[in-house]
């Protein structure tokens, strides 16, 4: 007599934790106080800007990752949260915040060339 032998199990690979966001209103000046010398945000850094609906513009995000363990809060200023000491930033952060987007801060052209204002070609010849 043979004994039934179950077919071969795929492993299931465990679903991430439930992020939880929290989002709370603070004056714009006491935020931008609490940046100091982080807002505004540097060119060519890469700022959060969090879905418009969420109702805040100014104030604090706070990602909670892990169920029943502290979570990480930024700063936020317009909507936007630029780079922090813990910052993880970027799409990172962007992908963890329901509706939030990552954006570059592009760096300016420079308005006239290096060197004063007129290029200059030297010769030998």
């Amino acid at each position: 007599m043979t004994t039934p032998v179950d077919p071969p199990v795929d492993p299931v690979e465990p679903e991430p934790p439930a992020v939880t966001v929290a989002v709370f209103a603070l004056p714009h000046d006491v935020v931008v106080g609490l940046l100091g010398s982080s807002w505004p945000p540097a060119p060519g850094s890469t700022v959060v800007r969090i879905d418009p609906a969420a109702g805040v513009t100014d104030g604090g995000v706070s990602v909670y990752a892990t169920p029943g363990r502290p979570g990480i809060t930024w700063w936020l200023v317009d909507g936007v949260i630029p780079p922090q000491g813990a910052w993880v930033g970027g799409d990172v952060l962007a992908a963890l915040i329901p509706g939030a987007v990552a954006e570059y801060i592009p760096i300016p052209e420079p308005e006239s060339p290096p060197g004063g204002g007129a290029w200059s070609v030297s010769s030998t010849e």
